[in-house]
């Protein structure tokens, strides 16, 4: 040991936490850490791995901005906001860490206690730590879908509303049924006033939005807000890389093809993604069916033209996302991280896709405990690998392991996902993407099913 203690007094550098297995190649990280062997490594590994991992969320610091949204700072509030101001940030530029790591670090420990009975609860005892489960109805119906569902519509939601309304006024979510077996879900329950005496459900609770039509491969980005009454589960819905912000794209999922936890992009609003859909539809289509559904599209294109909204299945904006995305994950769709100048912000996953897909197939197929147990000790390195990153500022890491995981969709990765997702999400100041995966993981359905929290 103490030859390993005089290279490093030579070097008078710190040991990167990665040692041998280090991969990243910026210059100013390799200034600034040592790398030592594999044997040196091993010396040191003993004494170093608790004390980083403990450093790692004693590091981090948090937004305050959610907080502020909700009420004015009180006095005590007040004091700490200002000591966190004068370490705001660990490095120049780079995404924000927060000082008040005693209640992150205290959510990622109840995850981990909970791993025997996360993913596991009845659809009766869902009870997510929200402020407020079953939010109230604001008169206004833009705050109201706000309430529930932590995220606002887009302008193109409330229009493609009135355009339904406008084929059937008498019960405008089955506009779309017989032409496309398409009924409008979700949000568009609160415009229907489905929701509206509505104190207890057939689930024998009150309702949870977070969770209303929401299907098993449906990550926090992704709002469902159409779905097909076929034996595909075929659901379109929002897609946005932060609550906070408008959605990037319109995509689709169908958790009963090969490629379930697959997301497609269908264009940049709803009237392009069902115009897609329909158009595509035509091609199979004959008879009677095909008049109606021509008649439909040339109404969609109509209504699109009027509202200047774009009919492709991919533009512009959907294209400049796609510039800004860091890795594609296994649901296809990308995630898109804060990354300064410094390229901080993001850090791959120590392992390819096709690696990983096999790692969590061994744990979820392994035969014996002992061979369980070898497996969940590699992902576990590779946790603890994230839990490196997020002390360098590098979030990304662990959004992208901890949605990838859930994409596998085996609850007995819950736990895993639990420690990772909603710490993630935190870290990232999106924490209403945090409510939603912890309310999820809770009552996380069968691959053909979703949860109507306002069915009677």
């Amino acid at each position: 040991m103490a030859a390993v203690v005089k290279k490093k007094t030579k070097k008078t550098l710190p040991i990167c936490k990665y040692g041998s297995k280090c991969y990243r190649k910026n210059s100013q990280h390799l200034e600034s850490y040592s790398h030592p062997d594999k044997a040196e490594e091993n010396e040191i590994k003993t004494v170093s791995t608790e004390k980083n991992v403990k450093k790692t969320i004693t590091t981090i610091e948090r937004y305050f901005e959610s907080s502020k949204k909700k009420h004015d700072l009180s006095d005590s509030d007040a004091e700490v906001d200002a000591k966190s101001s004068k370490t705001k940030k660990l490095k120049p530029e780079s995404p924000s860490c927060s000082t008040d790591v005693e209640s992150l670090e205290s959510d990622v420990k109840a995850a981990q206690h909970s791993e025997v009975n996360v993913g596991h609860k009845s659809e009766d005892t869902v009870s997510p730590e929200l402020d407020d489960p079953c939010p109230s109805s604001p008169e206004d119906v833009k705050d109201n879908i706000k309430r529930k569902f932590l995220v606002d519509m887009p302008d193109d939601f409330y229009s493609f509303w009135e355009f339904c309304k406008s084929l059937n006024p008498k019960d405008p979510t089955r506009a779309l049924a017989n032409t496309l077996k398409l009924c409008l879900v979700g949000p568009f329950d609160i415009l229907h006033n489905k929701h509206k005496g509505v104190t207890k459900n057939k689930h024998g609770r009150r309702p949870n939005y977070l969770i209303h039509y929401r299907y098993m491969y449906d990550p926090p980005e992704f709002q469902t807000v159409i779905t097909t009454t076929e034996e595909t589960k075929l659901h379109f819905g929002y897609y946005r890389d932060d609550p906070q912000e408008a959605p990037v794209f319109v995509g689709s999922n169908s958790p009963r093809e090969s490629s379930k936890e697959k997301i497609s992009l269908c264009g940049e609003n709803l009237f392009a993604a069902v115009y897609n859909h329909a158009t595509k539809n035509l091609k199979t289509t004959s008879g009677e069916k095909k008049k109606q559904l021509e008649k439909l599209i040339k109404s969609l294109e109509q209504e699109a033209a009027r509202l200047d909204l774009p009919l492709a299945g991919s533009t512009k904006r959907m294209k400049d996302r796609q510039k800004k995305v860091v890795c594609a994950t296994f649901h296809g769709a990308g995630i898109v991280v804060p990354v300064d100048a410094n390229d901080v912000g993001y850090r791959p996953v120590p392992e390819t896709p096709a690696n990983l897909r096999a790692m969590l197939k061994r744990i979820v197929e392994s035969k014996t405990q002992a061979e369980k147990d070898k497996s969940l000790d590699d992902l576990q390195e590779i946790i603890t690998y994230v839990q490196f990153a997020n002390d360098e500022c590098d979030y990304g890491e662990g959004l992208e392991l901890g949605l990838d995981l859930f994409s596998y969709g085996s609850p007995l990765l819950h736990p895993q996902i639990a420690s990772l997702l909603p710490l993630a999400y935190q870290l990232l100041n999106r924490t209403e993407f945090s409510k939603i995966i912890e309310a999820h993981l809770q009552c996380r359905r069968a691959v053909n099913e979703c949860v109507d929290e306002l069915a009677l």
